[in-house]
């Protein structure tokens, strides 16, 4: 027995020893080692959306700000849109005067109608009642915020009469148009003596003045309407080429002839181009 606990003590003994000898040669690891710096949740999620998820939609607020400088560019160099349109507008509003400043200058037959067509824009008036009647054509009655349609229990009626021309000068014809096909011949009012003065018929700008070959002068006037005068037989004028004259406007003036006879003043109207009757245009009393 005491041999066997001799024996088994010796055993023990050996098993300490190499255990001691184990712990001072190698280090063993511990069982669960802790990370220098831990990540926290955050952190960690973060990294995976990155690494997983797809790239995210930019901010659109940022896009605006990086992106401002070149949109303001693009006004040109940053100038503002409503003096780059005001701009735009004076030009061509110079341009359209010059074109039409220079078209009355020109006596070509295409400068002649653009002529009439600008004069017929300044001089007519504007029909209202016309309008009235095609507001109360389209939408059943004219609008009542506009004073100058009148009232709404008075119908309108389209006016279709045309231009009054005035006389050019108080007389009497004595040699009708069927004599010619071209004009009519005035013969001046009895009363009339000295120096007459023969008027405008309408608002109209000075063709031409001319020397007639009896000796007396003749002025040529483009008035509205497409309407074309001729005063013939005068003594004298001031009037000279592109002039413009209103209404009841002196023409020119006729004197009395060395045998105190008034002479006769020749009056021609023509429309589109052809010689019409004055006396259907013009009252002569």
């Amino acid at each position: 027995m005491e041999q066997k606990s001799g024996v088994k003590g010796r055993r023990k003994e050996r098993i300490r020893n190499l255990l001691e000898d184990n712990q001072d040669t190698v280090a063993v690891p511990p069982l669960f080692a802790l990370p220098e710096k831990t990540a926290s949740f955050k952190e960690w999620g973060a990294d995976l959306k990155n690494d997983l998820a797809p790239s995210a939609e930019p901010d659109p607020e940022v896009m605006w700000k990086e992106r401002r400088g070149g949109w303001e560019d693009e006004g040109g160099g940053g100038r503002s849109h409503f003096s780059a349109g005001f701009i735009r507008r004076t030009v061509a509003s110079l341009l359209v005067f010059g074109a039409v400043w220079g078209i009355f200058f020109l006596h070509q037959p295409w400068a002649l109608k653009a002529q009439d067509f600008v004069s017929d824009a300044l001089n007519k008036d504007m029909d209202f009642a016309a309008a009235q009647v095609w507001y109360e054509e389209h939408f059943d009655g004219a609008p009542s915020f506009i004073p100058i349609f009148g009232d709404e229990e008075q119908p309108a009626q389209k006016v279709t009469a045309a231009h009054a021309l005035s006389a050019p000068l108080e007389g009497s014809i004595v040699r009708p148009f069927a004599a010619t096909l071209k004009g009519v011949e005035i013969m001046p009012a009895e009363d009339s003596k000295g120096s007459i003065t023969v008027k405008s018929v309408d608002t109209g700008r000075v063709l031409s003045v001319n020397n007639e070959a009896q000796g007396g002068i003749r002025v040529t006037v483009r008035h509205t309407g497409s309407v074309t005068a001729e005063y013939g037989h005068l003594s004298g004028t001031k009037l000279a080429v592109d002039d413009w004259i209103q209404s009841g406007d002196t023409v020119g003036w006729m004197q009395e002839t060395k045998d105190a006879e008034t002479g006769l003043l020749f009056f021609a109207i023509m429309k589109d181009k052809t010689y019409i009757d004055p006396a259907e245009v013009v009252s002569f009393d």
